[in-house]
């Protein structure tokens, strides 16, 4: 069978519908509006979440920090 003579007898006239099968159709405009919101406001609040742990104020002044691997002090030898 060629792929031609496939593809016609699979037309939506010779083909039952599905139980729950559901189909995509295209999006208008106003209805992706909601989404597009969605996805703008989750990048703001991940980029002032970023920017705050970036900008934060550290928890030890810059002179005690060298040297140690963590705020607990250097490491024991």
């Amino acid at each position: 069978m060629t792929r031609t003579a496939d593809a016609r007898s699979r037309t939506p006239q010779h083909t039952e519908r599905l139980q729950g099968y559901v189909y995509r159709r295209p999006l208008s405009g106003s209805e992706l509006l909601p989404a597009v919101g969605v996805g703008v406001a989750a990048g703001l609040v991940a980029f002032y979440v970023t920017r705050l742990f970036l900008e934060r104020t550290p928890l030890l002044p810059e002179e005690r920090r060298t040297g140690k691997h963590h705020a607990s002090g250097p490491r024991q030898a």
